[in-house]
């Protein structure tokens, strides 16, 4: 099973802040949410790509998972790739 996260970075340091997990019942909402095209969607349920998230797939996000991350002074990806046992 493929660990999908949202990646939260600070803009002034890029130093990662922290990652907010997404549920393993999400991944087709949050596919839905960034726009993903259907290529990019094989890959992301392979585990493959990072994803660049805009404010306003950051408020949608944010709604969807009931957690806050969005700031004006942070970068956010959406990336999976680590394997769950």
């Amino acid at each position: 099973m493929i660990a999908y996260s949202i990646d939260v970075y600070s803009k002034e340091t890029e130093d990662l802040l922290f990652e907010v997990e997404i549920p393993e019942s999400e991944p087709q909402e949050v596919t839905q949410i960034m726009g993903l095209n259907e290529e990019d969607k094989f890959g992301f349920s392979l585990g493959i790509g990072v994803y660049d998230i805009n404010e306003d797939q950051a408020r949608l996000l944010e709604n969807l998972l009931n957690k806050e991350f969005y700031s004006s002074d942070r970068d956010l990806q959406l990336s999976g790739g680590n394997i769950k046992s």
